[in-house]
């Protein structure tokens, strides 16, 4: 009976299941809405209290003004060229910081698989800058029957085709998310075939429509989101407002940290979302779907993951999780604005993705 009523849920529920959780890291109001608008494998291993590095500038619409052009410095990624090496993608409009590396081998996966990019974002309804904080590429293998996630940094500072070197949490602003799926495509090697966006609102919604969630919280953490937050390590039940506040915190934590409270939250979503009181809850979440959450997936791919879904949600070992985290990655600020970044290691980020999917690495 309960396999039933799983596989009974719409096309709204297939996806909010995978779609709801995201958020990322600015200040909230107590209100519960932003001032400006996840389960085995290796997850997040920097140091939980490791101080922060500021967030120097939101990146907004290129301008007229063009950026002062930089000089090649020795700091660039042991596998750039200054020649060309974006090969069919698109070539570079404004100049960037450092050497703009080769694009990423790409992974070769079955016809079966669905690679999913999941964007939790700061967007205002009326906003004209936002940025999005959360990004996790959510792969599905129905052949074999399980779950890929893959947690990436806001500060990874990539080349975006068509535009420069940036945050990759800017691609979305500047082209949408076709220049994300090209941005993952290059830097990562991974196709993605849909991308889904959630804000905060709608997390809130979402999480309060169920009662709240049980997170499982694995480390200690005593932070600021308009009051100060105390958590053990143990099960916290928490309402919308504190859920979001939980996975976003970051004064006295690290954005590497906060991929891993974000991959709890999201594991304590989708168990209230399968349990019996979650399922009573489902009409409701549907109803308001177009309002929480946007997306390009189509009705007749969502009927097809349904059967994969069955078996993820009866056996949560199936879903794999992987980060690229700090022993991945090294601090850098870029000469003309100061902005705090983090440069990719090629190597080891290649590495833990041919963990993640089992491929041999390129070796042209």
């Amino acid at each position: 009976m309960f396999k039933a009523l799983i596989i009974s849920l719409t096309k709204k529920a297939a996806i909010s299941l995978f779609a709801l959780g995201l958020a990322s890291c600015n200040r909230i109001t107590e209100a519960g809405l932003p001032e400006i608008s996840y389960l085995s494998g290796p997850v997040v291993t920097a140091d939980p209290l490791a101080t922060v590095s500021p967030t120097p500038f939101i990146p907004l619409r290129p301008t007229s003004t063009p950026l002062p052009t930089a000089t090649v410095t020795p700091t660039s990624p042991p596998s750039a060229t200054p020649i060309q090496p974006w090969g069919e993608f698109l070539a570079p409009e404004e100049p960037s910081a450092t050497e703009i590396p080769r694009p990423m081998p790409r992974i070769d996966f079955s016809d079966k698989t669905v690679n999913i990019i999941l964007l939790g974002s700061d967007m205002r309804p009326a906003g004209r800058s936002f940025r999005t904080d959360a990004m996790m590429i959510l792969s599905l293998d129905p052949g074999e029957g399980k779950a890929t996630v893959i947690s990436i940094p806001r500060d990874l500072y990539v080349y975006i085709p068509g535009w420069r070197l940036n945050r990759i949490n800017s691609a979305d602003l500047h082209g949408g998310p076709e220049m994300v799926k090209d941005t993952i495509l290059y830097n990562l090697g991974i196709k993605i075939d849909y991308w889904v966006r959630i804000n905060f609102s709608g997390f809130i919604t979402a999480v309060n429509i169920l009662d709240g969630i049980d997170v499982q919280v694995g480390k200690y953490l005593q932070d600021k989101c308009g009051t100060t937050h105390t958590y053990y390590p143990g099960v916290h039940h928490m309402r919308g407002f504190e859920a979001l506040c939980y996975t976003r915190m970051r004064y006295r934590s690290s954005d590497f940290d906060r991929l891993r409270r974000q991959q709890e939250v999201i594991r304590a979503f989708f168990n209230r979302l399968v349990s019996l009181h979650g399922i009573s809850k489902a009409p409701q979440l549907f109803d308001q779907f177009d309002s929480l959450v946007q997306t390009d997936i189509t009705i007749n791919e969502i009927i097809g993951l349904i059967p994969l879904g069955v078996t993820l949600f009866s056996d949560t070992s199936r879903v794999h999780s992987y980060s690229i985290d700090s022993t991945m990655v090294t601090s850098w600020r870029v000469p003309y604005s100061g902005a705090s970044v983090q440069l990719p290691n090629r190597e080891a980020i290649e590495a833990m993705l041919q963990s993640a999917f089992d491929f041999s690495p390129n070796q042209d």
